[in-house]
Order: C-alpha cells, then structure tokens, then sequence
C-alpha cells in the first residue's frame, strides 16, 4: 500500500520534494456511519520534539500536531482546512495545504497552549529568520467533554526543531 494510491500528485510531488527519503505510509482509520476509511500519514519525528504532525488526507484535509508521551486522544493543536474557509476554491485550498506542509516542514515550530479560565487555546507558530509567524489557532470549552493535556501553569511551549530544514539558498 503506498501513499500515492491515496492522494493527488501536487499532495505526492511535495511531500517528495520535502522529504525525499521519509517513508510516509497511509494510515486508514474507519469512519463511522461511511464505507470509506480515514486517510491520513505521520510526518517523520525531529530528535528532540515534543511532538509530531499527521497529515489527514482524506475525507477532509487537516494537520494534526500529536503530543508525544501523552494520551493520544487528548485535544491539541489542529488545523482544517475546509471549503468554505477558501471561498469552496479547490485550488486556494490545495496551495493553502501545501504551503502549510512546507512550513511545518522546514522550519522550527512550537505550539502554545494557554489555559483560561473557561478555555485551552492552542497557537502553532513557525520561525522565519527571526521572528515567529502564525499558522493556526484555535480553542476549545475546558469543560467541553474533550480534555486537553495538563499544565502547571497558564500557559505552556512545546517545541519542535525542523523536519527537514531548508538551505539557506532556498527561495
């Protein structure tokens, strides 16, 4: 079973192009109430990371972040990417995926989380040169029914070095 078998050739080329040697199998999962499985692959595991990203590639595209040496179903940083967020344009979602993927990819990254009084809120950054941009954010209802991983304090880094960096010549 191959990944390609389970994504489009743009999705295929640039995970190629990023990570020419990483062995990116398809994980499917079983959906409830669908004939079709969940497909989905793990980003290979920078050393020293407090954590780790998974691709979902299909029904709905989305970057998952999976905190290691934790429950894996508590509620952490995720990013969709759903249709009507890129005005139902298939292809500013599509650029919008993989330009998220390359960021991910080739630079250092951490996630914030914060604890508030009525919610956890999850920020992913990236640093570029000096400066750390935004990726995604978003938060949940501590008392939701979801619980998110435990902090001491009000807010938490978790860090994550690159994937795979990216040269200096790089455009």
């Amino acid at each position: 079973m191959e990944l390609i078998e389970y994504v489009d050739e743009a999705t295929f080329a640039t995970l190629r192009r990023l990570l020419p040697d990483a062995p990116l199998q398809p994980l499917l999962t079983p959906v409830s109430g669908s004939r079709e499985s969940s497909v989905s692959t793990d980003l290979p595991l920078p050393v020293g990371a407090d954590y780790r990203f998974n691709l979902y590639l299909r029904p709905e595209r989305q970057i998952h972040a999976r905190l290691l040496n934790a429950d894996p179903n508590a509620y952490f940083w995720y990013m969709p990417f759903e249709d009507a967020a890129f005005k139902y344009s298939v292809e500013a979602l599509d650029a919008a995926f993989l330009q998220t993927i390359e960021h991910l990819v080739q630079h250092e990254t951490r996630i914030i989380q914060r604890r508030g009084l009525l919610s956890h809120s999850f920020k992913c950054e990236y640093k570029s040169g000096h400066e750390w941009k935004g990726v995604y954010s978003h938060s949940g209802l501590r008392f939701g029914g979801f619980h998110a991983p435990q902090i001491l304090t009000r807010t938490r880094v978790y860090i994550s070095a690159a994937i795979v960096p990216r040269l200096a010549s790089s455009v």
